[in-house]
């Protein structure tokens, strides 16, 4: 009798075990948690990143179950506008806590006077964790008004100049200048003392205070992007976007890409062909598209440097082809940093780091 209720006991024991994990598998497999404030929250770890551990048929199973749910959360089609001012009173400041644990530099910039002059709203405050800077040609320097300056400085934004560069037979100067900026900035920001370095483009905003916890999360990633895919799903292949988005321009905003227009159908012409697997090279099946307006690169990861020279190569593409967008899958594809380049949802970005868009741009390099 004995010897009956204890099997029973560890049986009904094993039977309560195997159902836990059951349980604890069916949480993981989700993807998406709760947060304390009830939002929703996208993992750290997407799962098109563990491409590299696990074989191709799992990464399409696991796409197959994560969609729903991923397209559920990152409903917003649009960067939102910006509605709040990121300030620098001290009750805000100290809400954020202990933010100070990463030393970031961040920059963004105006060339070519494409907004007339700096604006003077929506201009974020700077921590003390933070260096920033404000890249301005002379022209654009000069068609600020002066108490816009003051603002962004007041701010605690350092405004540096730089020159223009020449421009090619295919892309102007300011846009090169732009290009130049975004993924080969000065070796002294690069070099640095700085942990993260983060880009945005001159109608971003990002609460900087937001940074440091933010960044925390990522530093087994050496550089983070904005995935495309908000405007439209590209399932498992970038390729898929970069296609559509493309084609999209050359029939319907043809001049921001007019002069560079046969470059570009010979680019996508390429891509295609290596993307078939019939050109001879390795084929070319990015995981993702990216929107390369926000860039934040984690200086201190061990591919930081190959980073450098994907982004370097990256530049160079820039005088044949006025989209970057068109370009940086392909080169972080060649130097085997897809997989290890978060993608990061636009709905998370603006959630967790405040991104929005400032409503001031009248045109574009």
């Amino acid at each position: 009798m004995a010897w009956s209720i204890l099997y029973s006991l560890v049986f009904a024991q094993l039977v309560f075990l195997a159902k836990c994990k059951h349980n604890v598998n069916l949480l993981r497999r989700t993807g998406i948690s709760i947060a304390h404030d009830g939002e929703v929250e996208l993992p750290k770890k997407h799962h098109r990143h563990q491409a590299k551990h696990i074989g191709n048929n799992h990464v399409k199973k696991l796409k197959k179950h994560h969609t729903v749910s991923q397209l559920k959360v990152n409903e917003i089609k649009e960067i939102p506008n910006c509605r709040v001012e990121y300030t620098c009173d001290a009750h805000r400041t100290r809400s954020f806590g202990d933010y100070a644990r990463k030393h970031i530099a961040v920059y963004t910039y105006n060339i070519g006077s494409y907004e007339g002059g700096m604006r003077n709203e929506d201009v974020p405050c700077v921590p003390s964790n933070v260096d920033a800077f404000l890249f301005l040609d002379d022209d654009t320097k000069q068609r600020s008004d002066s108490n816009a300056l003051n603002l962004w400085k007041k701010q605690g934004w350092q405004v540096k100049s730089i020159s223009l560069q020449a421009g090619s037979e295919f892309v102007t100067g300011a846009r090169l200048t732009s290009k130049l900026l975004k993924f080969t900035p000065p070796t002294w920001l690069v070099n640095g003392e700085w942990e993260w370095l983060v880009e945005f483009d001159g109608n971003v905003v990002l609460d900087l205070h937001t940074l440091g916890s933010f960044l925390d999360k990522y530093v087994s990633k050496p550089l983070l992007l904005l995935d495309w895919s908000y405007h439209e799903d590209c399932g498992d292949d970038g390729f898929q976007c970069f296609s559509r988005e493309l084609n999209d321009m050359l029939r319907t905003r043809r001049k921001y890409i007019e002069d560079s227009k046969e470059n570009i159908e010979a680019w996508e012409r390429k891509l295609a062909k290596e993307h078939e697997g019939i050109s001879g090279t390795r084929k070319y099946t990015p995981p993702y598209y990216y929107e390369t307006r926000i860039i934040l690169r984690n200086l201190e990861h061990e591919r930081s440097s190959e980073v450098t020279q994907a982004f370097r190569k990256t530049y160079e593409k820039c005088h044949e082809i006025q989209r970057d967008q068109f370009l940086v899958p392909y080169f972080l594809w060649h130097a085997n940093l897809s997989f290890d380049t978060e993608a990061l949802p636009m709905r998370y970005l603006a959630d967790s780091v405040g991104m929005c868009m400032v409503g001031t741009r009248v045109g574009r390099n």
